[in-house]
């Protein structure tokens, strides 16, 4: 086979153009990384369905300068994700999510911030998912990507629910129903934990999902709703040591730590001609961390009338 010396030269000219290219992408992309690195690591690798898809963003910036981490000219925001579902489908942004304030990056020191995936991108269904972080940085005016990180969505079981009540005055969508439920969620054999969920009861929608915390089945879990359509839980998280809940209609929580005390266990009780719900028996965390002194031995104005001063 005969080449011509003007095809070997052409040939020649082109593969040459091509790697000066490659080197010349090489460099920059070796600098560009050279002055931003990012990283994401979750808080987990298995999430239940409608729970917050959360983890840490480390940023280092090396440009030998403080930056300020802003949005492209045409809106996008600074700080963005790439969702794959496990049917290789890119997932959409939901419409009406604000971008993120602009953030002062200083020079060479980690920088860590904590991020929820799905508050933009909707990952309700169970399966897997490929989440990569995007991080705009200015003075190269291109994003930055983490390495890919794999999710695995899963439903929990649900164990109580949904349990519809009317929303009272003094919140939000007060006059309609919405819905508690008590789900019992794995993750691997041993970890086990029961999660609230408060849900539309018409039209099923989400509003929260979040971990109660670990729970042992040696007591089945204790739940009631009172007369200010405010859930109670109490569960036991280790051998005598409980979790009680409480939580209002638009799904805040608040928690507090029971144990049990000689044979006295808590107990969840609903008083039936107020409604009230309280916790009986057992002692709180708080009772048991107030110095001994002012458990045994009362102020002197604390004496009941009548009794003699010495």
């Amino acid at each position: 086979m005969n080449f011509s010396p003007s095809r070997l030269t052409e040939r020649s000219a082109t593969w040459l153009l091509l790697a000066v290219g490659m080197l010349a992408f090489s460099l920059f992309s070796d600098t560009a990384r050279a002055q931003l690195d990012i990283g994401l690591e979750l808080d987990k690798k298995t999430f239940m369905t409608h729970e917050p898809v959360t983890g840490v963003l480390t940023m280092v910036n090396r440009a030998g300068r403080e930056i300020v981490l802003d949005g492209p000219p045409s809106g996008a925001p600074w700080l963005d994700f790439n969702v794959v579902d496990g049917r290789q489908r890119l997932i959409t942004p939901v419409r009406g999510v604000k971008n993120p304030a602009p953030l002062i990056l200083p020079n060479g020191q980690p920088h860590r911030i904590k991020v929820m995936v799905n508050l933009s991108y909707p990952m309700s269904e169970s399966g897997l998912y490929r989440v990569k972080t995007r991080v705009y940085f200015p003075p190269l005016k291109r994003y930055f990507e983490t390495r890919v990180q794999t999710v695995n969505i899963v439903d929990g079981q649900v164990m109580w629910g949904p349990q519809p009540f009317g929303v009272p005055a003094g919140f939000d969508g007060a006059g309609t129903y919405r819905a508690y439920t008590l789900l019992t969620f794995y993750q691997g054999a041993q970890q086990r934990s029961i999660y609230f969920r408060l849900s539309d009861h018409d039209s099923g929608r989400v509003f929260s999902t979040y971990s109660l915390g670990q729970y042992m089945m040696a007591r089945p879990p204790q739940h009631a709703i009172d007369n200010q359509s405010r859930l109670h839980v109490l569960h036991m998280a280790a051998p005598q040591q409980y979790f009680y809940s409480v939580i209002t209609p638009d799904g805040k929580a608040e928690q507090k730590a029971y144990r049990e005390k000689g044979t006295s266990r808590p107990e969840l009780v609903t008083n039936q001609q107020t409604g009230e719900v309280a916790v009986r028996g057992g002692v709180s965390e708080d009772e048991m961390q107030v110095p001994y002194e002012e458990k045994e031995f009362h102020k002197l104005s604390e004496r009941p009338p009548g009794m003699p001063i010495f």
